[in-house]
């Protein structure tokens, strides 16, 4: 190939590996653009969320339109520090679904989002997700689910810090006191004050929320335990005089002020009990009626019936009825979309096993196959090396019975050109002469022993001429003595016995005599493939043993023929 041609190819590849270079960094520039972009839509989304929350009421479509956006995006685009907010994220939305009703996709974001966590292995992800969804079947009175998930969150605190454990705590206690099984209860508040938590080891705001918290359960479930009345009133009475003038802003404060006038209720101080549920009663006809609120509005209007106090029944009941109706239809709602995930997820499970039981089959399948391929592999394989076997036993007969047929031939040949009687030229195999060896009864002199090479000359010469072995490249000294029925060691010793020369110069002579006979009858084309048509192997060859037998080139020796 030219110079040229070479430099052309190599700026062809070049060029190829140039524009594939080209494009490979315009696309990662169009992904790296596209995941900056999404990078930055989910840090603003997350943050809006986060800092509004308390407002998400206000403006639900904003809020679950963001709330899509962030449970949708690819972790891929996301930088490493924002893949812990997207698994936080699922928990967030989930608050968000509840908040707007919409439960099922609430449930789905709650499961997807402990699924993310644990892949994750993100503990604290994990127990916030399944906190909530724990809390949402306490809500709705699914008792043994919400013990089970219960159950997980402990196991998996051991893991955390001592907020986060306070937290799984926290939330076992409370469903143990809506449970009324106040004994359960108190002994996870005891758990959490074992933990000693300190404010400076814990975030802001998050070591009054624990404390609030902590109070108003253990004067829960110490006002429903008779022993205990006085220091369920010491407590709730401390957290009610300590947040009252927050009390617009406090969560859940109207509880507190019902579970204070409950325990002054059974402590028998019906002024007390009266005036604490008053202060419940203006606290819910202030706040817009929600669900959440049916705790505490149920239990108020039953006091009131038991006290006949019909003003105030009349005065709460307009908001007794907005709440009952909401309450029960998040109920409905709840457990239908419980057992509407539950359907789907035993839907999946069922095409699960029904693509294994498919996958099983198509496997089993494929095994069968290859077990046949591999059947018929190895029967075809066996009938070869067989037959194989077979052609080779049977093409060794053949040659032992060409063998003998040729010896018979040049033998009586001989005889009738010599006028040799038959106890003159004995007959010799290859299994009758050891290599190496004269046969006692061939050999009983120097002269049987001088006829018996020659004869043996004789029938190599008979072969040579006939049949013209030379011509083969590939002949040898063995696979000629096995063509008259000898071994190597007696052919090379008549050879060199008749001619004194080897076998080796004796084989050139013969294809350098026919290579002039080709000469001689004109029969010559190109001097490159005569030595080819003698049997020589080589060109090499053929020129150094054409000059050693005549003392001439080829060319020489054409030139001399033809003067």
């Amino acid at each position: 190939m030219k110079s040229g041609n070479l430099y052309g190819i190599f700026w062809l590849i070049a060029l190829l590996f140039s524009c594939v270079i080209i494009s490979s960094c315009k696309q990662n520039s169009r992904v790296s653009t596209d995941a900056k972009t999404v990078s930055m839509h989910f840090d603003s989304a997350y943050r809006y969320v986060v800092n509004n929350m308390v407002v998400a009421n206000s403006n639900p479509d904003t809020f679950l339109s963001l709330c899509d956006d962030m449970t949708s995006v690819s972790p891929s685009l996301l930088e490493p520090r924002q893949v812990r907010q997207w698994a936080h994220s699922y928990a967030l939305a989930a608050s968000v679904y509840i908040s707007n009703n919409d439960l099922k996709k609430a449930l789905v974001c709650l499961h997807r989002g402990m699924a993310v966590a644990d892949s994750l292995g993100d503990i604290d992800c994990l127990n916030r997700a399944s906190n909530l969804l724990a809390l949402v079947y306490s809500n709705w009175k699914l008792n043994d689910e919400a013990n089970a998930l219960f159950d997980r969150i402990l196991s998996c605190s051991e893991q955390t810090d001592a907020l986060s454990k306070a937290n799984a705590y926290m939330a076992k206690a409370m469903h143990m006191v809506y449970t009324e099984k106040y004994d359960s209860a108190a002994y996870y508040m005891s758990m959490i004050d074992k933990l000693q938590l300190k404010k400076e080891d814990m975030l802001s705001g998050s070591y009054q929320s624990v404390q609030y918290y902590t109070r108003f359960l253990k004067g829960w479930y110490l006002s429903e335990t008779p022993d205990s009345l006085g220091r369920a009133i010491e407590l709730l009475q401390g957290l009610y005089d300590e947040y009252y003038p927050y009390r617009d802003q406090a969560i859940s404060f109207e509880s507190v002020c019902l579970r204070l006038g409950r325990a002054y209720d059974l402590a028998g101080n019906d002024e007390q009990a009266i005036h604490y549920y008053d202060e419940t009663k203006k606290l819910v006809v202030a706040k817009p009626a929600a669900h959440q609120m049916f705790e505490v509005v149920a239990p108020l209007m039953d006091f009131y019936l038991d006290k006949g106090e019909n003003e105030r029944i009349l005065e709460l009941l307009p908001v007794y009825k907005t709440v009952s109706e909401q309450y029960y239809d998040y109920q409905m709602n709840g457990l239908l979309a419980y057992y509407s995930v539950e359907l789907d997820v035993a839907g999946k499970e069922k095409q699960i096993v029904q693509n294994k039981g498919l996958l099983l089959k198509r496997q089993m399948e494929i095994v069968i196959l290859i077990l046949v391929v591999v059947l018929l592999v190895v029967l075809v394989i066996g009938g070869i090396v067989y037959w194989r076997n077979k052609k080779r036993q049977i093409r060794t007969l053949f040659e032992a019975l060409m063998r003998r047929y040729v010896e018979w031939r040049e033998i009586n040949n001989y005889l009738i050109d010599h006028s040799v009687s038959p106890s003159q030229l004995p007959l010799h195999t290859e299994e009758e002469e050891p290599a190496g060896q004269i046969p006692d009864d061939a050999v009983s002199g120097e002269e049987d022993e001088e006829e018996f090479y020659r004869n043996l000359y004789y029938r190599a010469l008979v072969v040579m001429e006939r049949e013209r072995p030379f011509l083969d490249p590939d002949l040898t000294i063995v696979s000629l003595a096995k063509w008259i029925a000898t071994n190597r060691t007696h052919l090379s010793t008549a050879i060199n016995r008749m001619t004194g020369t080897s076998f080796s110069v004796w084989l050139a002579e013969y294809r350098v005599n026919y290579v002039i006979l080709l000469m001689e009858s004109g029969k010559v084309g190109n001097m490159d493939d005569i030595y080819e048509q003698a049997g020589f192997g080589s060109r090499t060859s053929f020129y150094r043993q054409f000059k050693r037998v005549t003392g001439l080139t080829p060319k020489q020796f054409l030139e001399r023929k033809a003067f």
